[in-house]
């Protein structure tokens, strides 16, 4: 009896023992690859740990930039249409501007009415000219509409950057004719804090007139606008939401280094780039002829942003184009996602959607960041060129910096 007992207290410490050590096991954070590592075994799009950079403790130099209008970019009348956000107080008309014959880009950014939800938002253009108008899309983005605000801004992204365009043929407005610019949109019944969200780019070659509204889903688009409230910028007994709406003239851009002898070296370690942070990079300003005042875009979405630097590498390390979200202390702000184009490196050049991992639709905020280009020095050029196409993601809180980080090529 006593020999039994003597075999079995072991057996059962050791069987307390190995469970404490999977439970240990299981609990124990798991050792983080360094960062050069990452880097080097990345594919494009790829989440980084960028823990070692410290960046919640520490602040990196930003090379100064500015920005100037895309001198290669067509001359294009913005319109924005986020202001109010949300159509808290029931239907009606959040924009509706004049617009001459040219190319016309309508970002709309839109949530129904939060206690009556099951409504339609759409956009409707009337030919204000004397003469028939045409009409054709030069690049459309309307991702399916719903909850998950970033992942649907970042498609559009996407798209919009590609020039998709799955529409092509012409359409044709008698003076006076009025037609709704996107069918897709105009079926959509939406549901309660879903987003609709279209970004479209589109020529027409007489004056015209395009509204964006709220009505309900058995409304005829065409002609409820004629009887819908016009909506001011900021409702009645709400604060201010959205980051603008109206007629903005520019919203094509270059971003280079303020200094234009300035040539980054892998030598002065991490630096970041930053546009569209409303501070050195100010909001432009456009029209609301609703309303009739000047107003900001905060934020500059829909805009596009062409940013060039030079770089060369003194000691020989290469250079990861990463966007970091920095934003650490504000629940709205725990995940970006985005889509860039970029020149050729390592990965191809092409339209990045960020992140690519399986099952992850977004990145988080630090220690989290997203590599979108990979470049090694190319030992016949002293110095080279990187180009992003960046625009500002929508649904995500700006801005978000672009860190340039040198890593061992070996």
């Amino acid at each position: 009896m006593y020999k039994t007992k003597s075999r079995l207290m072991p057996l059962a410490a050791m069987l307390l023992s190995l469970t404490a050590s999977i439970t240990h096991a299981q609990t124990e954070p798991q050792p983080i690859t360094p960062l050069g590592d990452q880097i080097r075994a990345a594919h494009q799009g790829s989440i980084l740990r960028v823990d070692e950079l410290a960046f919640d403790t520490k602040i990196y130099p930003s090379i100064p930039m500015k920005r100037i209008n895309d001198p290669d970019a067509p001359q294009t009348q913005f319109l924005l249409s986020d202001m109010p956000e949300y159509f808290r107080t029931g239907d009606g008309i959040a924009l509706q501007e004049r617009v001459q014959p040219g190319i016309v880009r309508l970002y709309t950014y839109h949530v129904p009415t939060p206690d009556n939800p099951v409504k339609k938002i759409s956009a409707v253009i009337e030919n204000r000219g004397s003469d028939v108008l045409s009409f054709k899309f030069r690049r459309y983005a309307f991702p399916d509409p719903g909850g998950y605000y970033q992942v649907i801004a970042a498609n559009a992204m996407r798209d919009f950057l590609n020039f998709n365009n799955p529409y092509s043929e012409v359409r044709y407005l008698n003076p006076g004719q009025r037609m709704v610019i996107d069918p897709n949109m105009d079926k959509v019944v939406t549901k309660k804090d879903m987003l609709v969200h279209g970004w479209y780019e589109f020529e027409i070659d007489q004056p015209a007139e395009v509204t964006v509204f709220q009505t309900d889903v058995k409304d005829d688009s065409l002609t409820i606008i004629d009887h819908l409230p016009k909506h001011p910028r900021k409702l009645k007994g709400w604060s201010h939401s959205g980051s603008g709406r109206g007629t903005f003239l520019n919203s094509n851009f270059v971003s280079t280094p303020s200094d234009p002898d300035y040539v980054y070296d892998t030598a002065e370690g991490v630096k970041e780039v930053i546009v569209a942070d409303g501070k050195y990079d100010r909001w432009i300003t456009g029209y609301d002829q609703i309303q009739r005042t000047i107003g900001e875009n905060r934020g500059h979405y829909g805009t596009l942003y062409k940013i060039r630097v030079k770089w060369k590498s003194t000691d020989g390390r290469g250079l990861a184009l990463v966007f970091c979200n920095k934003h650490l202390n504000s629940k709205w702000c725990g995940n970006v996602g985005l889509a860039a184009g970029v020149t050729e490196g390592d990965f191809p050049a092409g339209t990045v959607l960020a992140p690519t991992e399986k099952g992850r639709l977004t990145f988080k905020r630090y220690p989290e960041a997203a590599i979108i280009q990979r470049l090694t020095p190319d030992p016949e050029k002293e110095i080279q060129e990187f180009e992003v196409l960046f625009t500002p993601p929508g649904a995500s809180c700006l801005p978000v910096p672009l860190a340039l980080i040198p890593f061992d090529v070996e």
